[in-house]
């Protein structure tokens, strides 16, 4: 066996760099990178006076498409049908009533900021 090709192995030579780089990977003053518009993080003014409007009205072309199971889409018929109501009105109370009974004052803060943040 020849134990010596296993030990005696000779380094390829590296790459060696021609040229340079000029430019910097950390930005300074004059070299500030541009950053799309819809990229920037809008936050609202104030978290104090945070609050959902449940009772705002959209126009429908702003309404969005919920996907749900069919048995509780059929239910949100049933119950819009029993009161006289559209279903997003349905869902719009049902929504109100979850977050009033489902969460402590903290926890509603929290996402009314939340939801303000998202719709500003």
């Amino acid at each position: 066996m020849n134990d010596v090709a296993l030990t005696n192995r000779q380094r390829k030579p590296r790459p060696t760099v021609e040229n340079i780089g000029d430019t910097s990977r950390v930005p300074t003053n004059q070299q500030t990178p541009s950053v799309h518009k819809k990229y920037i993080k809008r936050v609202a003014k104030t978290t104090e006076d945070a609050s959902i409007d449940f009772d705002k009205d959209y126009e429908a072309k702003l309404r969005k498409t919920i996907k749900v199971d069919p048995d509780i889409k059929s239910l949100i018929e049933i119950f819009s049908d029993f009161e006289g109501t559209k279903e997003y009105e349905t869902l719009r109370k049902i929504a109100k009533f979850y977050f009033e009974n489902n969460y402590d004052e903290r926890a509603q803060r929290i996402i009314s900021s939340l939801q303000n943040n998202k719709f500003i």
